[in-house]
């Protein structure tokens, strides 16, 4: 039996289980605000970790494989494919619409185990899937990176960035993290690595460990990572405040825009994760808004932060860029002490009805001020920040067996990577400002035997894997 066809059938044996049960009932005690409904569930996707779309097709990244589905209608999600494939850990799997392309980043413990430390092994690497016929879809080419924890588009995907996560003693002794390594994927089968790394200064001046990219509607290119956030221009002229000079931007020789570091105060870890800036060419977006500071000044971000303490418990965060945007986070003689000022931090802790705390981790924004994160067990949390001054919960989706570890809006709907329950799909009712804040009732954890502990020196600083007993 040749490779080819093995693999085949394997997708094929894979695609008729998952259609056989993928209406099985759940058994966890789940809780929901009256604005949220559960449309749909694919609990067979067990240990889902990012998703993302092209059009109507969703693709689902998990431990297992990439799995392919149309969602024309999201109460009824049909199967079209699977790759199989062992991936760890492609947290924030990124496509190409234009060219219907998947980019998967293998960490370095995808090489190994994810329980091995992140500096371990010297390189991660970069899959590049063809999903030109989402029922079918194929490896076009795999390459080694000196990175590999996340893989980001910038300038449409024509550049990947390539992050994370701790830094290899043998390979890279001159650095404690990973920074960004960028690769030319114009044309799929030569990428071309950029000259030099990316970001290598992240933690106020110094070298460490970069998380992940957002690029917004403006393409400012946000890094977050050990230390603050930091957005790039990555095309177009300008003024680069580090020279002096306009100059013009590339994907592999960016220019600083804003952002810097992140008040321990507010972050106890100061490990950030994600973040997104609902940038608008309109009014809406320069005008002084809700607590007084222009939308396309408010930074939105995650810090992760997997620990039994609820008052350092990883936070989701507003900043105000107000004070960033002339190379601050960037200079070397203010980079060491500049700081975004926070707006406020919300954390499940203290909100009435929760189950004690868990760290933030991805999230997204409908656009409006409404945004849909994820806490781990602590579930699914709509979160309204149109004033980003005073977060409210304004909806949640929380479950006895709940691991989040992502949430994304999609035509009105939210699509949630759950690792131990597989894609949940929600709809949510209500807009920012005029929804009501809600708590969400208690709901006593399902025990699943023993948990892989949390270490910041064995996980590289995030992302624990829960194994099942």
């Amino acid at each position: 039996m040749t490779r080819r066809l093995s693999v085949l059938l394997t997708a094929g044996l894979a695609a008729v289980a998952l259609v056989a049960v993928s209406a099985a009932p759940s058994t966890a005690l789940a809780a929901q605000s009256p604005n949220v409904q559960q449309v749909a569930s694919i609990p067979n996707l067990q240990a889902a970790i990012s998703i993302n779309f092209i059009g109507d097709t969703m693709f689902v990244s998990t431990v297992h494989g990439v799995y392919s589905y149309d969602v024309a209608n999201p109460a009824s999600p049909q199967l079209l494919g699977v790759l199989p494939m062992y991936i760890w850990e492609n947290e924030d799997v990124s496509v190409d619409p234009a060219r219907k392309r998947l980019f998967i980043s293998r960490d370095p413990r995808g090489f190994t185990s994810p329980a091995t430390p992140g500096a371990a092994f010297p390189y991660g690497a970069v899959h590049i899937i063809d999903v030109s016929n989402p029922s079918l879809m194929v490896q076009l080419n795999a390459f080694l990176v000196p990175a590999g924890h996340t893989t980001s588009c910038v300038n449409n995907c024509d550049v990947i960035w390539t992050s994370g996560p701790y830094a290899n003693a043998q390979t890279q002794p001159q650095w404690k993290g990973r920074p960004i390594f960028g690769t030319d994927v114009t044309d799929p089968m030569n990428p071309k690595p950029c000259p030099d790394p990316i970001d290598t200064d992240h933690n106020f001046g110094k070298n460490d460990y970069v998380h992940d990219v957002q690029v917004d509607a403006q393409g400012i290119a946000w890094i977050t990572g050990q230390g603050g956030v930091r957005g790039y221009w990555t095309s177009g002229e300008h003024l680069n405040p580090l020279t002096g000079n306009v100059e013009t931007a590339t994907g592999c020789k960016p220019i600083p825009y804003g952002g810097a570091g992140t008040p321990k105060s507010a972050t106890s870890s100061q490990f950030m994760h994600n973040s997104w800036r609902d940038w608008s060419d309109t009014t809406a977006g320069t005008e002084p808004g809700p607590g007084g500071v222009p939308r396309n000044d408010v930074l939105l971000a995650t810090e992760e932060n997997i620990v039994s303490d609820c008052t350092t418990s990883g936070r989701f965060v507003a900043y105000d860029l107000r004070g960033t945007y002339d190379g601050e986070g960037f200079k070397s003689d203010t980079a060491p002490t500049a700081e975004m000022k926070v707006l406020d931090t919300w954390t499940p802790e203290h909100q009435e009805g929760s189950n004690g705390c868990d760290s933030s981790h991805y999230f997204t924004s409908r656009g409006d001020g409404l945004t849909v994160n994820a806490f781990y067990s602590e579930g699914v949390r709509f979160l309204d920040t149109s004033d980003p001054t005073n977060i409210r919960q304004v909806g949640y989706f929380v479950n006895s067996d709940s691991n989040t570890w992502a949430a994304y809006w999609h035509k009105g709907y939210v699509f949630v990577a759950d690792f131990g329950r597989g894609v949940d799909v929600l709809k949510f009712d209500g807009s920012p400002a005029a929804a009501p804040t809600v708590t969400a009732p208690a709901i006593a954890h399902v025990a699943k035997g023993p948990k892989l502990e949390f270490s910041r020196s064995a996980f590289g600083g995030l992302c624990p894997l829960h194994v099942a007993a």
